[in-house]
């Protein structure tokens, strides 16, 4: 059955399934039910490579009266502790997560939102993956499991991170999926408690540091870093500009790799978030001066890089910010 599963062969499942009377139901689901050594059943073997037909016949073997054994089958974990819907969600398959999504009735909610939000041995959720693999549909399947009422435990879902720090938000923004990235962050609602905590949630860092800022800017996802820093509003002013400076491993910032990489228009972006009022033209002054560990600032790996239109942009920047004697100044201090 497991190598059936597998591979999709759909047709020797069937031949399998069927290979038990009526009489020998309870025997069936023991069948179905079976763990390899590594606690693999054929359901997530199935789900690991997309079989939904498989799928299908695995959960059609339950009737009614064996909900409870569906449900243990549904939920059960490897020795990783991945379950059938984190491997569904990796493949991106939309049809097989909402088989199991619907296996559980609405009289067993806390049954479905505990299974949506189990984490696996690296605290990976089915959430993590699909973020990463980039399925909006999925995405948008898992949080709509929680109901209004359980908005609290959407946002601590939501929130979650695995054993490097990582967020759902860290991969949609490493991998460019701004759809994805849009439905988390629109998760949270307006009232005070929930924006302080998507603030909180836009500004986590990995165990590198790295934000989900970092990861746009690296690979030029202009609208993410857009939608990124137009979470704050005014009088969250100073928490943007701390998570635009924020520096990663290596005292790399946004703009550092955005200019070490060529996105004129995420250095843009970075650098509008500063106001003209003396102290924030400041901040940007401090900004463009910053040094990674190798002693580089964002003009010094735009230079080496040759991306000539961002290091005209740096400059534009710098001179409106500060006066001709504070420009001797700060490149006296450079080449000391």
């Amino acid at each position: 059955m497991h190598l059936a599963s597998l591979h999709g062969y759909e047709r020797i499942v069937k031949l399998l399934l069927n290979t038990f009377s009526e009489e020998e139901k309870y025997k069936v689901i023991e069948y179905v039910m079976k763990e390899d050594d590594n606690k693999i059943t054929a359901l997530h073997c199935a789900s690991l490579n997309g079989y939904e037909g498989i799928v299908k016949l695995l959960l059609n073997v339950f009737s009614e009266k064996e909900k409870d054994k569906l449900i243990e089958y549904v939920t059960k974990e490897d020795d990783i502790k991945n379950t059938a819907l984190h491997y569904a969600s990796r493949q991106k398959n939309e049809e097989i997560v909402k088989s199991l999504l619907n296996v559980f009735s609405e009289n067993e909610k806390d049954q479905l939102i505990e299974y949506v939000m189990k984490e696996n041995k690296l605290k990976d959720t089915a959430l993590h993956f699909v973020s990463y693999k980039g399925h909006e549909g999925i995405v948008k399947l898992l949080l709509s499991v929680f109901s209004e009422e359980e908005k609290y435990k959407l946002i601590e879902y939501v929130m979650k991170e695995d054993d490097g720090k990582i967020t759902a938000l860290h991969n949609a923004s490493h991998k460019g999926h701004e759809g994805i990235v849009n439905c988390l962050l629109n998760v949270f609602g307006k009232e005070e408690e929930e924006q302080e905590k998507l603030i909180k949630y836009v500004m986590k860092e990995d165990d590198s540091k790295i934000t989900a800022l970092h990861d746009a800017s690296i690979y030029g996802y202009e609208g993410i870093v857009k939608l990124l820093v137009n979470i704050f509003s005014e009088e969250k002013k100073y928490k943007l500009i701390e998570y635009v400076m924020k520096e990663g491993d290596g005292k790399i910032t946004a703009l550092h790799y955005a200019s070490h990489n060529g996105h004129e228009g995420i250095v843009n972006s970075l650098l509008d978030v500063f106001g003209k009022e003396e102290q924030e033209q400041g901040q940007l002054i401090k900004y463009l001066m910053k040094k990674n560990e190798l002693k580089h600032t964002a003009f010094d790996v735009a230079s080496i890089n040759r991306h000539e239109k961002i290091v005209k942009l740096l400059s534009q920047k710098l001179i409106k910010a500060v006066t001709p004697q504070q420009i001797k100044q700060i490149f006296k201090k450079k080449n000391n």
